[in-house]
């Protein structure tokens, strides 16, 4: 019994674990065809990316006609009408949300841990 509580609980600390990042998180979804990310908060600085309709890029501050992204690995700036503001980034697992993916698969762990126990405890009872 003790071996099944600490394998249902590692797993949905896990889980957690993993899930965590995705539900505090702000993105920015793009809606322009292309929309060019700048370095410094000028439309005449160096465009580090080309980001493009349907990305998906980690808000870091929100102004009032601007937005400071993570892209690629760099920081920069997008204009606030390219984009809006979401909590998630709608990432899919074989074309699941995430959530719903991980949610599956903590039902799936807690069945099989589950019906383990029972198929031990059967089996000890008989000996």
């Amino acid at each position: 019994m003790k071996l099944q509580t600490i394998v249902i609980g590692a797993a949905m600390y896990i889980l957690l674990w993993i899930i965590a990042p995705y539900a505090e998180s702000r993105y920015v979804e793009i809606k322009k065809s292309f929309a060019p990310v700048y370095e410094f908060l000028d439309p005449k600085s160096k465009i580090v990316i080309q980001a493009k309709k349907g990305e998906y890029y980690e808000l870091i501050y929100e102004g009032t006609s601007w937005y400071q992204i993570k892209a690629k690995g760099k920081i920069g700036w997008l204009e606030r009408g390219a984009g809006n503001v979401v909590k998630g980034q709608g990432i899919t697992i074989f074309s699941i949300p995430v959530g719903t993916f991980l949610f599956f698969l903590l039902l799936l762990i807690a069945t099989v841990a589950g019906a383990s126990f029972l198929i031990y405890k059967q089996k000890t009872a008989e000996i």
